[in-house]
């Protein structure tokens, strides 16, 4: 009897353990999830700055890099060999055309033209007497023929040392300025040396290479702007000077003549960026260029949305650009007059992500899945610690000892 006393009571002392085991698990599981759920990050807004979209005045540019050339640039050649003698201008003097930059020696050619309007004078009187002799008969036509050629071929030995003695006299032959220099007083040059170099700066342009495809809207006088970085990026008025009659079929693309309405500060040989302005609307939709973000070969834009619980988040929408200027895109589509444009911190953003506003007040996090339910699991956690234990108060177990 008293074996089967024993096992009756092993069984009960099992279920009471068991019993116990189990309300720990239940409490260390609701720990483990409130734990779990209090890991989970807190959603906050992300701070950004907002342009509302608009509609203005947007251009269809073109641009380019050139160089500036002057189309009218001369080099001056002595004309004659002898030594310079007198020199009366300098590099960077401005000249007129056909002003006088240098003299030469010029006795000898002096000399020559002396003797040749001597001869031409010889020449004229012996005409005149011959005249007078065959108006009375008394001298042949054929003498009075020698007479006159006589004349003209003195004539022409007059003007030929007239010639040779202007070469002693070195001119400009267009009007600008000097921009060099190679003979100083004492030279001698020799024809064909160069002496002088000028540059008209007035005929200063870029030349750029358009690609063909926008050839049909390439007319001359059409507006441009050359913008220097040397001056800080000033912009110069300029306009379609020439535009290539012919397409360059190797490159494809065309030769256009940028002139310069007022040359100002340009030199040439600066480099300038040209940008053509090909069309020009009024009332486009505009964008702000700041809120552009790249996403390999593509381009996006945040706008501001409101959720159905008056959250507001940022949605990302695909930008596709009709016409681009400095400061605006002008959209295809996708955007609004009066869409508010994330401009500043949309760096790491991502789509549907809550958004505040710089300026803005701050607000109570957005409640989340995660937050929700560690609130009613703490809940549920505090109802079973406060709440009075049913049953007999747990005995501490008593080592049995057999």
């Amino acid at each position: 009897m008293r074996f089967r006393i024993l096992p009756n009571c092993l069984l009960l002392g099992g279920l009471l353990f068991c019993g116990c085991d189990s309300e720990d698990a239940e409490k260390n599981a609701e720990a483990a999830e409130i734990a779990k759920l209090a890991a989970k990050p807190v959603i906050r807004p992300v701070l950004v700055d907002l342009e509302s979209a608009k509609r203005g005045k947007i251009e269809q540019l073109l641009e380019r890099s050139s160089a500036l050339i002057a189309e009218e640039q001369v080099r001056v050649l002595a004309r004659t060999a002898n030594p310079a003698t007198e020199l009366l201008v300098e590099k960077g003097d401005k000249v007129a055309k056909n002003q006088v930059l240098l003299r030469l020696e010029n006795d000898r050619q002096q000399v020559d033209y002396d003797q040749a309007a001597s001869q031409l004078t010889k020449a004229n009187i012996e005409l005149g007497r011959q005249k007078l002799l065959y108006d009375q008969d008394l001298i042949s036509e054929s003498a009075m023929q020698d007479a006159q050629f006589a004349v003209d071929q003195a004539d022409l030995r007059a003007k030929n040392a007239k010639r040779n003695l202007d070469f002693t006299e070195v001119r400009a032959p267009i009007g600008g300025v000097i921009t060099s220099r190679t003979v100083k007083v004492g030279d001698s040059v020799h024809p064909g040396n160069p002496i002088f170099e000028i540059i008209n700066l007035d005929s200063t342009v870029a030349i750029i290479h358009v690609p063909e495809q926008y050839l049909p809207k390439l007319k001359p006088d059409m507006p441009a702007r050359l913008i220097s970085s040397t001056y800080n990026n000033q912009v110069f008025d300029g306009y379609v000077k020439r535009v290539s009659p012919i397409v360059e079929a190797r490159a494809g693309t065309i030769e256009v003549v940028v002139g310069i309405r007022e040359l100002g500060a340009l030199r040439p040989g600066m480099w300038v960026d040209v940008e053509l302005v090909l069309e020009t609307k009024d009332n486009a939709l505009l964008i702000p260029k700041r809120s552009i973000v790249y996403d390999n070969d593509q381009i996006f834009a945040f706008k501001q949305i409101t959720d159905t619980n008056g959250v507001k988040r940022a949605k990302r929408f695909l930008v596709e650009a009709l016409n681009t200027d400095k400061e605006h895109i002008e959209p295809k589509s996708n955007f609004e007059v009066g869409d508010r444009v994330v401009v500043a911190g949309q760096i790491g953003l991502k789509d549907n992500q809550p958004i505040r506003e710089v300026g803005q007040p701050k607000t109570i996090p957005e409640p989340t899945a995660s937050t929700n339910a560690l609130a009613m699991a703490a809940t549920n956690a505090a109802a079973k610690a406060s709440a009075p234990k049913s049953g007999k108060p747990r005995k501490k177990k008593k080592k049995v000892l057999y």
